[in-house]
C-alpha cells in the first residue's frame, strides 16, 4: 500500500473514530474560505489527537498540517505510520518554502489548499492546559508570503481526552511529552473555526523579526484566545522575546 492510499484509509478511520468515540462537534465550517487559507490553531493534548482531528474534520477538503520534520513521515516511523500526512516544517534554518508552495502558491500543484499551523510549537501539560503559549513568527511569514486569509481555530477538550502528564524540555525544539493514560479517553471534543482575517496592511512590507513576533502575539494570538474563551478559561503566557510594533 502506498503512502497516499494509506493516508486516505486512515482519514476514513479517524473520521468515524472522532464522530463516534469523541462525538466531535465542528462549529463554523462556513468561515473557511473556498480558496487557499492558513488555519491557525493552538496545540492541545497528546498523541497528536488535535492534529488528526483537524486534518479530517472538513467534510469535503483536506487540511494539511505543518508537522515538525523530526516527526514527519520523511524522517520518522511515528510520522509514517501514525501521522502519515502533513507538510514538514523545520524549526531551525528557516522555512523550506518548496514544501509549502504546492499548497499555497497560486501556481502550486495542490493550490488552493487549507494548511494548518500550530504556532506555539508546544502543547502544555494537563495542569497548565489553560495557558496559550507565545506564538513564533513563522505563521506571519507564511501568511504574508502567500497573501492568504488566516482562519483562527479553537480546539476544545483534547487535554481531557489525551492529557499530558509531564513535558521533558529539549535544548532545541518542543518538549517531549509523557502521556497518561496510554489510551485516549472518551471525552467530547469540539473544533470551532472563527472569522477569517488578513494581514493585508503588512503585505509587501520589509519586517524585522521583532515586528513579526509583535504581529504573531499582538494581532493573531488574541484572536485565538478570544475564540477559546467562548469555551474555557485562557491565560496568556508572557512573551519573553523582544517585540516591536510596526510603524506603518
Amino acid at each position: 500500500m502506498n503512502i497516499e492510499t494509506y493516508r486516505k484509509s486512515q482519514k476514513f478511520f479517524y473520521h468515524w473514530y472522532f464522530k463516534i468515540y469523541h462525538q466531535l462537534k465542528i462549529i463554523g465550517l462556513e468561515n473557511i474560505p473556498d480558496g487557499a487559507a492558513l488555519i491557525v490553531a493552538h496545540h492541545e493534548g497528546g498523541y497528536d489527537l488535535d492534529n488528526h482531528a483537524i486534518s479530517c474534520c472538513h467534510p469535503t477538503r483536506d487540511i494539511h498540517v505543518l508537522d515538525w520534520d523530526k516527526y514527519h513521515y520523511i524522517n520518522s516511523s511515528w510520522g509514517r505510520y501514525f501521522l502519515v500526512g502533513g507538510i514538514p516544517l523545520w524549526l531551525r534554518g528557516g522555512i523550506r518554502w518548496k514544501y509549502i508552495n504546492p499548497y499555497l502558491h497560486k501556481k502550486g500543484s495542490q493550490y488552493p489548499s487549507l494548511v494548518c499551523i500550530f504556532p506555539e510549537g508546544n502543547s502544555g501539560t494537563f495542569l497548565n492546559r489553560h495557558i496559550l503559549w507565545k506564538f513564533f513568527p513563522g505563521i506571519v511569514r507564511i501568511a504574508l508570503k502567500y497573501k492568504v486569509p488566516i482562519v483562527p481555530a479553537a480546539l476544545i477538550g483534547f487535554q481531557k481526552a489525551s492529557p499530558i502528564l509531564i513535558s521533558i524540555e529539549q535544548e532545541h525544539g518542543p518538549a517531549d511529552p509523557i502521556y497518561f493514560p496510554l489510551i485516549t479517553l472518551p471525552f467530547k471534543l469540539k473544533i470551532e473555526f472563527g472569522t477569517p482575517f488578513e494581514l493585508d496592511k503588512f503585505y509587501d512590507k520589509d519586517l524585522t523579526r521583532e515586528e513579526e513576533f509583535w504581529i504573531a502575539n499582538r494581532i493573531i494570538r488574541p484572536k485565538i484566545a478570544k475564540l477559546c474563551m467562548k469555551h474555557r478559561k485562557v491565560l496568556l503566557q508572557k512573551v519573553d522575546f523582544k517585540m516591536k510594533k510596526p510603524d506603518f
